[in-house]
């Protein structure tokens, strides 16, 4: 049984690790390749491996979560701006519509995502019913 405490990228060697790494810094499979000091036909080989390709894809989905956090730490910073922008009246029309139109796309969507989580909630709870 694997031990759960053990990543996929634990499991690699410390090559396969780097070339992991580089394939998350650079823009593509031949620079990642270089980077890790291995040849680009090895890397495509790994990456149809099962264990490297899954410790990759669960690499790129960390660093992804990690950009997410990021973002998310912003919005508020963000919003500030384009609020800032939106009421500058010596800012340019061009750029304080850009703001407006940014604010109201952020509020619609965050009224269309509180009604999906709401309708979801109510479809748990009619399945939850049926099934007692």
């Amino acid at each position: 049984m694997a031990d759960p405490d053990v990543t996929g990228l634990e499991k690699l060697n410390h090559q396969q690790q780097q070339s992991i790494f580089a394939l998350l810094s650079e823009p593509s499979i031949a620079a990642a390749a270089k980077k890790a000091g291995v040849g680009e036909r090895t890397l495509h080989r790994w990456m149809r491996q099962e264990l490297f390709g899954q410790a990759y894809r669960d690499a790129r989905r960390e660093a992804f979560a990690q950009a997410i956090g990021l973002t998310q730490r912003s919005a508020a910073a963000a919003v500030a701006t384009l609020l800032r922008i939106m009421h500058d009246p010596k800012a340019r029309d061009s750029s304080r519509v850009s703001a407006a139109t940014n604010v109201l796309k952020f509020a619609r969507e965050s009224i269309e995502l509180d009604d999906l989580a709401e309708r979801i909630v109510k479809l748990e709870h009619a399945v939850s019913e049926e099934q007692q």
